[in-house]
């Protein structure tokens, strides 16, 4: 997909940068950083489609440690490091 080659043809921008996913949904743009080199993704989701992204990363190796899905409003949630890149896929939000 666009996101996917985006993130890959500049994978020089992800190199070991810390990423924040806003509304991740299912963590499609988190696992896409990390192919990209993000050395740590947090994965925001205020819904419980946050259960889900957490079952995915956990079924794929490369993904464990690198990406922690964190369940709530990314307004209350709060981050254990500063971010160097957001991503969101904000589509059909609220439209």
């Amino acid at each position: 997909g666009t996101y996917q080659q985006s993130m890959l043809k500049n994978a020089s921008d992800f190199e070991g940068k810390v990423v924040l996913d806003v509304g991740t949904g299912t963590g499609l743009l988190a696992f896409f950083a990390v192919q990209a080199g993000a050395r740590k993704v947090y994965a925001v989701e205020a819904s419980d489609m946050a259960k889900c992204a957490r079952a995915l990363v956990a079924a794929n190796e490369f993904a464990r440690g690198k990406i922690e899905v964190v369940q709530g409003k990314l307004e209350e949630v709060e981050l254990p490091e500063k971010v160097d890149i957001i991503v969101s896929e904000p589509i059909g939000f609220l439209l």
